[in-house]
């Protein structure tokens, strides 16, 4: 197997049994699924979360309760610029309700440098995930291969999402993973 046929088995799986949510179709995306907000729930409840400052979070849908808990929190978040890759923008003090789109993060963030930034927990959208903590992305975009932060990584996924172990080499690691059903610490 490759990681495009890992990517459209899961993509496939989720639209052909209406588990994912919008965007859909679910192709070419980190996926929103159904029980994603009881899976964001469940990683808000972590000491990881809970103890952040700063978050470092992807665009996706799927990450849109956990970007909206962190600024209600009081907690910064540190964006990937959606337009320009390597650039991001750092939002405090904005009140969520004013993002209605993530697009909306030009008006309210200010422009930062990665490497000033003292990084608490990174939240990534995925594709598949296994039990060891290895992980597979929608394969362009955020999470850049490149991208190294010494802070957990965390990310959401639908039960169906979640191998024993991957059929592939993992794209990275990730430190926990939650599901609407449980939290996974590799």
């Amino acid at each position: 197997m490759t990681l495009g046929q890992l990517r459209e088995e899961v993509w496939n799986f989720l639209a052909r049994h209406d588990l994912a949510l919008h965007p859909t179709p679910p192709h070419g995306h980190h996926p929103n699924f159904l029980g994603a907000r009881r899976a964001a729930e469940r990683l808000m409840a972590t000491p990881e979360f809970q103890g952040a400052r700063l978050i470092l979070a992807g665009m996706d849908a799927v990450l849109k309760p956990l970007r909206e808990e962190a600024l209600k929190r009081g907690k910064a978040l540190l964006l990937p610029h959606p337009d320009r890759p390597g650039e991001f923008l750092l939002l405090k003090d904005v009140d969520p309700r004013r993002l209605k789109r993530v697009r909306e993060a030009y008006r309210y963030g200010a422009r930062a440098e990665l490497k000033d930034q003292p990084i608490d927990l990174v939240l990534i959208g995925a594709v598949a995930v296994d039990e060891e903590g290895g992980w597979v992305g929608k394969g362009y975009g955020f999470p850049q291969a490149w991208l190294e932060v010494a802070a957990p990584f965390a990310t959401l996924a639908h039960p169906v999402m979640v191998y024993p172990r991957l059929p592939v080499p993992p794209e990275r690691r990730v430190d926990l993973i939650a599901t609407p059903q449980r939290l996974i610490r590799p």
